[in-house]
């Protein structure tokens, strides 16, 4: 069972925020969370908003999850933004949309891993757009259940690297996912971080768990962070490196 998850929820058709609400996000009601393709701590996972969602649906792939489990409004495929805090898969936890993952977890302490505060990068936003919209141009395989699982990993691992969670050097497609969406950003083709946000998920005790992506048209307006726009390593340095095995 995975016990670390990855990005989710945003919301259309609210009003407008100020700076502040960067720091604490906008809440948009209760999510839970399910094992999907992918054998990594992280994604993919399968988010299903709950009761009092108050927002517009999360944009999905369309395909079945795993276990064969339906596409259905409310559900959505995610990625996880944060390698080192964790998530109870089936538990309800607050959705609060923002830009920035937000933890208490001793291993982001002293800006490790970006900080307790750490922006959401435009690069894991590009990845994310395309991987929903079924866009990317490294293949990703929604049919296969096994291929899609290794393509998970690839993409967690990539999304991981981007965000500072994972130094460990990437290869194979880990590496070309990561080239994808660093030449995309860098040519100025992808700007900023689009309809993709950070979910932060809280218990109703108040306890920051594993944020994580997701996207809907029309999102919440809210303060874009200030690193979205850089690029990152260099691709000749990060593809002469090993790849780290799980």
């Amino acid at each position: 069972m995975k016990l670390f998850i990855s990005g989710l929820v945003a919301v259309a058709g609210l009003v407008a925020v100020a700076s502040s609400a960067s720091a604490a996000g906008v809440y948009v009601g209760h999510v839970t969370f399910a094992d999907s393709y992918g054998t990594t701590p992280g994604g993919e996972f399968r988010g299903t908003t709950q009761a009092d969602w108050t927002g517009a649906t999360p944009s999905a792939t369309g395909t079945a999850f795993l276990g064969g489990t339906a596409a259905a409004a409310g559900r959505w495929e995610s990625f996880c933004l944060e390698k080192y805090e964790t998530i109870t898969l089936g538990s309800s936890y607050k959705g609060y949309v923002n830009t920035e993952t937000l933890s208490n977890n001793s291993n982001y302490a002293g800006g490790s891993h970006g900080g307790y505060a750490d922006p959401l990068d435009s690069r894991t936003a590009y990845l994310f757009t395309r991987f929903i919209s079924k866009s990317l141009v490294t293949s990703y395989n929604y049919t296969n259940a096994t291929t899609r699982a290794t393509d998970a990993n690839a993409l967690q691992t990539a999304i991981w690297f981007i965000e500072g969670e994972d130094s460990a050097a990437l290869s194979g497609k880990a590496l070309q996912f990561y080239n994808e969406a660093q030449a995309a950003v860098s040519s100025g083709s992808f700007t900023g971080i689009g309809d993709v946000r950070v979910l932060n998920l809280v218990t109703d005790a108040g306890v920051n768990a594993q944020d994580q992506l997701i996207m809907v048209p029309g999102m919440v307006s809210i303060p874009l962070p200030s690193g979205a726009a850089l690029a990152g390593l260099g691709l000749a340095a990060i593809g002469a490196r090993s790849r780290r095995r799980k």
